[in-house]
C-alpha cells in the first residue's frame, strides 16, 4: 500500500493581517461617519457655537425699545361759518382740545359726565340726576335707573349715529 504523503494545507501568507486591516478599516469608517454626524449637528443646531465672523445674537440691551407714542394730532380748526352750537357740542367731548374727537375720547368724556351726574355717588343715575326719558329708553333691566354699563351703551349708540362717515372720529362737521 502506497501512502500518499499528506499535504499540508497551504497557508496564505499574512492572512491574519488581512482580517485586521478589514476590521481596522470598518472602525475607521465608523469614526468618520460619527464625526460627520456630529459636525452636521453642530452646523445646523441652534445651540451650535457661533463662528468668529458671524454677527452676535441680539441681547436685551440691543433690542429696540417700543416706539414712543405718536405725537398728538395737530389742532383742527372748524370750517368758517360753523354754527357755535356745533363747535360747543364738540368742545364738550374733545378733552384735549385738538378739534377732533375719537371714540375713546368721546366715551371718556361721557364717563366723566356720568360721574358728575351721579350726585349721591351710588353708581346709578336716577330720575333726579338724569332726564327720565333717557333713563326709560336705555334702562335694560327696568329698575328706573341707569348703571354705568347701560349709560355707556347709550352713548356708544349715539357715537355711531353722530359719526356720519364711520371713521371712528367725530369732527365738528358731523355734529
Amino acid at each position: 500500500m502506497k501512502t500518499t504523503p499528506q499535504t499540508k494545507p497551504t497557508r496564505q501568507p499574512h492572512s491574519h493581517l488581512t482580517a485586521s486591516i478589514s476590521t481596522g478599516l470598518l472602525v475607521a469608517m465608523a469614526v468618520v461617519a460619527t464625526l460627520l454626524l456630529l459636525g452636521s449637528y453642530f452646523l445646523f443646531s441652534k445651540n451650535a457655537p457661533t463662528a468668529a465672523n458671524s454677527e452676535p445674537k441680539p441681547t436685551a440691551a440691543m433690542t429696540p425699545v417700543e416706539k414712543p407714542p405718536a405725537p398728538p394730532a395737530p389742532k383742527r380748526n372748524p370750517p368758517p361759518n360753523t354754527p357755535n352750537a356745533k363747535i360747543n357740542k364738540l368742545k364738550a367731548f374733545d378733552l384735549d382740545g385738538n378739534g377732533i374727537c375719537p371714540r375713546e375720547e368721546y366715551m371718556r368724556a361721557h364717563s366723566q359726565h356720568f360721574d358728575r351726574c351721579d350726585k349721591n355717588k351710588d353708581g346709578l343715575l336716577d330720575r333726579t340726576e338724569f332726564p327720565a326719558n333717557a333713563i326709560g329708553y336705555h334702562d335694560k333691566n327696568k329698575d328706573t335707573k341707569l348703571d354705568r354699563e347701560e349709560y355707556q351703551v347709550r352713548y356708544d349708540e349715539l357715537f355711531l349715529i353722530e359719526d356720519k362717515n364711520k371713521d371712528g372720529v367725530l369732527f365738528v362737521e358731523e355734529m
